[in-house]
């Protein structure tokens, strides 16, 4: 397929998942396909860094969703701005500060709290993102063959 990168080409960062160019443009294809299908939109890096750049409509149609539900829009939840609930957001991200007297030392020890992720409460499920979506927009993950 035309832009498909043959594996003998594959650089370093390429090895680990994160091609630069399309992989497979017939996955490509049928992600495309299957996801309209299905309206599923995915958050881009830049708005799970700054939830604030979310489109309204999205958060809106979140106020709808359970952050327990295995829905693809929970993946606008997919950050460390949730706040208590998981259903709304914060401007600074929960987080407990660990006193001196547990701690030993001076500095200020701050624990940022992983439970306010969506559907399994733990923010590993942003690490599974970031290691799918670059997988899903080159075509190297298919949705209608990969589990």
């Amino acid at each position: 397929m035309k832009g498909d990168i043959p594996p003998k080409e594959l650089g370093q960062s390429e090895k680990f998942g994160l091609f630069e160019r399309i992989k497979d443009s017939s996955a490509l294809a049928r992600t495309i396909e299957r996801f309209r299908e299905r309206r599923i939109v995915l958050p881009t890096f830049a708005q799970l860094a700054d939830p604030a750049s979310i489109p309204d409509a999205v958060k809106s149609m979140l106020g709808s969703v359970d952050p327990d539900a295995r829905d693809p829009a929970n993946l606008f939840r997919v950050h460390w701005f949730n706040d208590a609930s998981r259903s709304g957001t914060t401007d600074v991200p929960g987080y407990l500060e660990l006193p001196g007297e547990l701690t030993g030392v001076d500095a200020r020890i701050l624990v940022v709290l992983g439970n306010r992720f969506p559907m399994i409460r733990a923010h590993k499920v942003l690490a599974a993102y970031a290691c799918l979506a670059p997988r899903i927009v080159t075509g190297a993950f298919d949705p209608t063959r990969d589990r």
